[in-house]
């Protein structure tokens, strides 16, 4: 009789402890499902989203360009001309490491390859000082 009741107090214990664990369980689910409603609802709208950025985007332009259509080109056209010659001039920069690592190591492929890429950051700042002559 004794033994009974300690193994229907066990029992009820138990059942406790799994109240506890579904009301975790529904908890958790719960969340779960307002985060999958939240991804849901992107994945049907991003089309929307997407072109509400692009307008957003835009709209500074816009108001940029109504003044002069020819102050905006030829700022547009200063900018690339600025970086395209910071570009050249990185390139030039790591060709002359490259040529003093291979006169460090005697190797004459490297020697060649760092002149090479010399060149190459000469030609990309000249192109770069055309610039106004190709969009004038």
């Amino acid at each position: 009789m004794v033994s009974l009741i300690i193994k229907i107090k066990k029992s009820k214990e138990r059942g406790k402890k799994k109240m506890k664990k579904t009301a975790v369980t529904v908890k958790k689910e719960t969340e779960m499902n307002k985060i999958q409603k939240i991804g849901r609802f992107l994945n049907r709208n991003n089309y929307v989203i997407a072109f509400a950025f692009v307008l957003l985007l835009s709209a500074n332009n816009i108001a940029f360009a109504s003044s002069n259509a020819d102050t905006l080109w030829t700022t547009i056209s200063d900018l690339l001309e600025t970086w395209v010659t910071r570009l050249g001039g990185v390139i030039m920069f790591v060709g002359g490491v490259m040529f003093g690592l291979g006169w460090k190591n005697n190797d004459a492929e490297q020697k060649s390859q760092g002149i090479s890429t010399i060149v190459a950051g000469a030609i990309v700042i000249a192109v770069a000082a055309l610039t106004s002559q190709f969009f004038a």
